[in-house]
């Protein structure tokens, strides 16, 4: 499967994105509600993942999401699973 499926389709649309800003995202709680922030490209990551396990073949295909990958360190969360039923 294209490992790029969101940035393949902003490019085929002719759609420029700033590639040199990556901050992470960042997933807190604030008074029970989850808030995900990012800068572009990292929203735009997000959706590139979220895309990959929603058209995975696979059942139960997930991925993990913590400081080495997408998140912030500053996060309040710090591994996020996502995964497909």
């Amino acid at each position: 499967m294209n490992q790029n499926v969101v940035f393949d389709y902003l490019k085929e649309k002719d759609i420029k994105i700033d590639k040199n800003i990556f901050s992470g995202i960042s997933i807190n709680n604030y008074n029970n509600e989850i808030v995900i922030k990012g800068k572009q490209l990292d929203l735009l990551e997000l959706a590139n993942y979220l895309v990959k396990v929603a058209l995975s073949s696979n059942d139960k295909d997930h991925i993990h999401l913590d400081d080495l990958t997408l998140l912030n360190r500053d996060s309040d969360i710090k591994n996020l699973i996502i995964e497909k039923e």
